[in-house]
């Protein structure tokens, strides 16, 4: 009788199991624009899940080193290096590309007055900003700082760059509401409201600051090792927090996934034959990380940004899935 009695109760506890759902999370898919690993001049498109099918976007006449997306519109920045004989004889630009034209030819924003432009990046209302850290005099004397190209100077041949801030600045990042621009130095990451005109100190051990696709959180990237992400909130509270890397490897490149659940970092490893980049894609809520890009040229990718911010996205079945087996939903 007993023993008929534990069946019978096994029985109902695995079906309850089976009848409760299984934690799962959504991975981000959709699609991608990335620095081409065989020729930095180049910006491809492609997707996330399969590398495969990524095709040519723009080319540019020298090596990128930085590129922006603007949020949900049709404006690529991109820096790019002009190589001399040494360092002091070489300088940097930013080039304007136009993703509703893309035959027509990269517009040249600067003209080669800045002997090192770290970073750029474009607002929603198509304005540009960079960061000027020159050390050496091209032209003419110019401080460094947060330098502005709004939106109206952008169509004239010759547009003019502002100095919105002068500060010793590497990176930036325009938040997707258009509000606040994020930027990093020596004394850590800031933020400066584009309306009042004002600097806030967010975090002295931060580089590489992020915005999240809704603009009331920024990642970083510590200085000082233990390498770890941060995250922290601009809007009330700063509820600072971190994330452990998968691997301690130095990271490269940071940015959030389109639907702000995952924190998506390059990371590069030296090994022989070949210098190469791994992709890790860390899921914010439940810490779970998973390898991606992995179908790109070498493993992966050294700095992508996604197309657009609008995605479809489907759950997993399983708590870890092989990237590869993602399925975009048309």
């Amino acid at each position: 009788m007993k023993s008929s009695f534990k069946k019978t109760l096994k029985t109902i506890c695995l079906s309850l199991v089976l009848l409760l759902p299984v934690a799962t999370h959504a991975a981000p898919t959709g699609e991608i624009i990335f620095r081409y690993p065989k020729d930095y001049r180049e910006l491809w498109i492609g997707n996330v899940n399969d590398g495969r099918s990524a095709q040519p976007l723009f080319r540019l006449p020298h090596d990128i080193t930085k590129f922006s997306i603007q949020k949900d519109g049709r404006y690529i920045v991109a820096v790019v290096r002009i190589k001399g004989k040494d360092e002091f004889d070489s300088f940097d630009d930013v080039y304007l590309l136009d993703r509703e034209n893309p035959n027509a030819a990269p517009k040249k924003l600067t003209q080669g007055e800045y002997s090192e432009i770290i970073d750029a990046d474009v607002s929603p209302d198509g304005d540009v900003i960079f960061t000027n850290h020159s050390f050496i005099i091209i032209k003419q004397p110019l401080e460094r700082g947060l330098y502005l190209i709004s939106n109206q100077e952008i169509e004239r041949k010759k547009p003019i760059a502002e100095l919105l801030l002068k500060e010793n600045p590497y990176q930036v990042d325009w938040a997707p509401n258009g509000k606040q621009i994020a930027y990093s130095t020596d004394f850590g990451v800031f933020l400066f409201d584009t309306f009042l005109k004002k600097t806030s100190h967010i975090i002295k051990d931060g580089e590489f600051p992020v915005f999240s696709p809704n603009s009331k959180q920024l990642a970083f990237l510590t200085k000082t090792k233990p390498y770890k992400l941060g995250i922290v909130s601009v809007v009330g509270p700063h509820n600072l927090r971190y994330i452990e890397p998968e691997e301690d490897a130095y990271i490269e490149y940071l940015t959030w996934s389109a639907d702000g659940k995952y924190l998506v970092y390059s990371s590069y490893i030296d090994r022989i034959p070949i210098f190469s980049y791994v992709n890790f894609a860390v899921h914010i809520e439940s810490g779970v990380t998973e390898r991606v890009l992995e179908t790109y040229s070498n493993g992966g990718l050294s700095a992508f940004e996604w197309a657009t911010r609008r995605y479809a996205l489907e759950p997993e079945g399983l708590l870890t899935t092989v990237w590869g087996e993602i399925k975009q939903r048309k």
